[in-house]
């Protein structure tokens, strides 16, 4: 529609030239509204694509880049909840020593009436994970794909870890090494990323509530 609009305005923009002196004049019209059309069409796409993400807070994505997260974690938008496997995980971001909320809305397209598989229905952090096949495998790094926060062994969103400031992750209150986003997700996990957490005490358990 931005692109069809643009190129309305363009031919009104050059109806108002009154008629061109020659062909050598409608050759350059022509050529500057193709130009300014493809600019258009680039920046559209370019618009719907994740957005590079700094420190925290990290707000849920946007109805424009949610699609897009879901397909870079390999998911697809459904039109309702899986019902074969169904359970949750607790999720914690720590940094610089303060809790970082997982927000409300990831996974979820609410203008389209849409669903991913793996999405947060509220900000306490606790993660659904609901599928209608049994053999079907779900990865933190999953999840901070639909999140569009950065997670790996060098960044957290927009902060460089280094070996001074690693991104840790702890599963049930113990450490784990590897590459952050591979940790397969099961019904009840605590886990709890961290970058400079500082004196904060690592939680190995959360209280689920009833029927999760």
């Amino acid at each position: 529609m931005a692109a069809r609009a643009a190129a309305l305005r363009i031919r009104r923009w050059v109806a108002g030239w009154g008629q061109p002196a020659g062909f050598g004049w409608r050759v350059v019209i022509s050529a500057v509204a193709t130009v300014v059309l493809v600019l258009v069409i680039v920046s559209s796409h370019a618009s719907a694509r994740p957005e590079a993400r700094g420190g925290p807070p990290w707000p849920a994505p946007g109805p424009a880049q949610i699609a897009a997260g879901v397909h870079a974690a390999g998911l697809t938008l459904l039109a309702a909840p899986g019902d074969v496997v169904r359970y949750a995980v607790h999720l914690e971001v720590i940094v610089d020593g303060r809790p970082v909320t997982v927000p409300a809305g990831i996974g979820i397209d609410y203008r389209g009436h849409l669903i991913a598989a793996l999405y947060t229905s509220g900000a306490s952090g606790i993660v659904h994970l609901e599928s209608d096949s049994g053999r079907s495998v779900f990865t933190l790094g999953q999840f901070f794909h639909e999140w569009q926060v950065p997670l790996t062994a060098h960044h957290l969103g927009g902060l460089r870890a280094s070996q001074r400031d690693p991104v840790v992750v702890y599963l049930n209150g113990s450490r784990l090494a590897g590459p952050p986003g591979s940790v397969v997700l099961a019904p009840h996990q605590e886990i709890v990323v961290t970058y400079r957490p500082g004196p904060v005490p690592i939680p190995a358990s959360y209280v689920f509530p009833g029927g999760m």
